[in-house]
């Protein structure tokens, strides 16, 4: 996979191709992943600084959640931006390291340059985004949108057929939980239908805290969501997790 990912990536980066993908088998394709029909699309887009067990098992809640909620399976993929509203650019050599962490875990990620979710929404509709109460509550921030606005941002998004699933995050500087109904206290009435809760999901594990050797984290979980050559496989199932010393 490493040399068919670096070039594919050299290229990206040129802006010769629009988006790549590292399928859940661990192939590299440029594009996007194919629809499987009669199934939604779950988005959990994100930096993945790196890829950790809390990432995993949200995405297994997510999942689950849009089973409970319409009666059908799902189907899950990473999204990972290049760019970043707040955060700047990724290196070539970050770029290469964080896609390669995925097929370990039977998962596929699509590589974009798309900090915002309007775009994110227009590459990759009809999906549910998969977010943190920190991210839903830069979705509900007045300003990255300028004139345009929140409610009419929101309209765009809602009419792409896209929606999002919130769950709660230990937030580390300020030492204490942010539940999703804090999270989307701006949110629009008019548009408080767009957002899912995962009311129950609690797992404290963060990047910045692995990055910084504070804790350890070793994720095992194989999802087995989108490979392009096998049938969906279930994960995880756990939902409620007590935070980790």
């Amino acid at each position: 996979m490493g040399g068919q990912l670096m070039a594919l990536i050299t290229r990206f980066l040129a802006k010769e191709i629009e988006t790549l993908y590292v399928a859940g088998d661990g192939r590299v394709n440029p594009g996007i992943p194919p629809r499987m029909e009669g199934r939604r699309l779950i988005c959990f887009p994100g930096s993945f600084n790196p890829l950790h067990t809390g990432h995993l098992r949200l995405a297994a809640a997510a999942r689950d959640i849009v089973y409970q909620n319409s009666g059908k399976e799902a189907d899950l993929i990473f999204e990972m931006s290049v760019s970043n509203a707040d955060k700047g650019e990724m290196s070539d050599d970050s770029v290469r390291g964080r896609l390669e962490q995925f097929p370990k875990h039977g998962a596929t990620v699509v590589l974009t340059r798309t900090p915002l979710y309007v775009d994110k929404a227009r590459l990759l509709a009809p999906c549910d985004f998969v977010v943190g109460a920190d991210t839903a509550t830069r979705i509900l921030d007045p300003k990255y949108y300028g004139q345009v606005g929140v409610a009419a941002t929101l309209d765009v998004i809602r009419n792409l057929d896209c929606g999002f699933i919130v769950a709660g995050r230990y937030d580390t500087q300020a030492q204490a939980f942010v539940n999703v109904d804090n999270a989307l206290a701006n949110a629009p009435i008019s548009h408080r239908d767009m957002f899912s809760t995962l009311s129950k999901f609690r797992y404290d594990i963060s990047s910045t805290e692995i990055r910084n050797n504070l804790i350890q984290d070793s994720p095992t979980t194989f999802l087995g969501l989108h490979s392009l050559d096998s049938s969906f496989s279930s994960g995880e199932k756990e939902v409620d997790e007590k935070k980790k010393g």
